[in-house]
Parts: C-alpha cells; sequence; structure tokens
C-alpha cells in the first residue's frame, strides 16, 4: 500500500502467533541467552514458575506477522524506529498470540517521496492477558503521480 491508503484509527487483525518451547530456546540461544529463556529446569525455579519467551523474540514473531499481512509491500522503505516497546506479562511455550495493529497517525515526510505511518501494536495471549504493547513508525512510498 502507498502511503495514501493509511488512514488513522484503521485497525489491522493479524493471524495469531504460537511460541513453542523448542523456538523459544532455540531464539534465546542465538539472540538473548539469559537462563530464564534457555533452561527449562533453573527458570522453573525463577520469578515466572517456568520457561519464558524473550521479548525480542515476542516482538520479532509479531512483526513477522504484520509483514505477512500483505500490508506493507515493496512501498515501505524502512523505519525510523519504535518509540516504545512494553513486555507487560511473561510469554509462555504455547501460548497463542493475537495482535491488533492501529494505525496512530500519518503524515507526509519533509522528503516529498514518502511519508511516516505511526503503528500502535496490541498482543494479548489466549487468556486476554495484554503481554505487549509497541508504538514504532514506518516510511512509505508516496503513490506515482
Amino acid at each position: 500500500m502507498y502511503f495514501e491508503a493509511f488512514r488513522a484509527g484503521a485497525v489491522y487483525r493479524l493471524q495469531p502467533v504460537t511460541l513453542s518451547a523448542a523456538e523459544i530456546v532455540a531464539f534465546a540461544r542465538e539472540f538473548d541467552p539469559q537462563r530464564i529463556h534457555v533452561d527449562p529446569n533453573f527458570a522453573a525455579q525463577g520469578p515466572f514458575g517456568g520457561l519464558i519467551a524473550s521479548g525480542y523474540h515476542t516482538l520479532a514473531a509479531v512483526w513477522k506477522r504484520w509483514i505477512e499481512a500483505g500490508v506493507l509491500g515493496d512501498e515501505s522503505m524502512g523505519g525510523p524506529g519504535l518509540d516504545e516497546v512494553k513486555w507487560l506479562a511473561p510469554v509462555r511455550p504455547d501460548d497463542v498470540l493475537n495482535t491488533t495493529v492501529t494505525i496512530s497517525t500519518t503524515r507526509r515526510s519533509e522528503r516529498l517521496e514518502r511519508g511516516i505511518v505511526s503503528l500502535h501494536f496490541d498482543v494479548v495471549n489466549q487468556d486476554g492477558i495484554r503481554v505487549m504493547t509497541c508504538d514504532g513508525a514506518v516510511m512509505v512510498q508516496l503513490a506515482p503521480r
């Protein structure tokens, strides 16, 4: 979608994502090797009472679903960054994560060929517990004239 197609207030519901224990451990070994993410025995004795996903894994998995939704295509020109990510509750193996993405604002960039689309991600598990929120932006190409 080109920039002009985005509207503030539009809501997209993403396909659910589930992270298995094996996926949690594999991601953490590579990118966040804290024992609460890679050692089920250690994690069972810790404050969460069991293995939990790295917040970065949750963020990456949700972002993948956003890209798979096809809203952003080749018109995406990267992102200026994330404003805020909050990990509000642990993500456990086999939790089903449901995400809504709301377009917060849109504005034309100072550069004429793009606009900035601000996004809010809201992620809840199968029990309705909010596990993550994230605010960020993406640069999107303007429609050809």
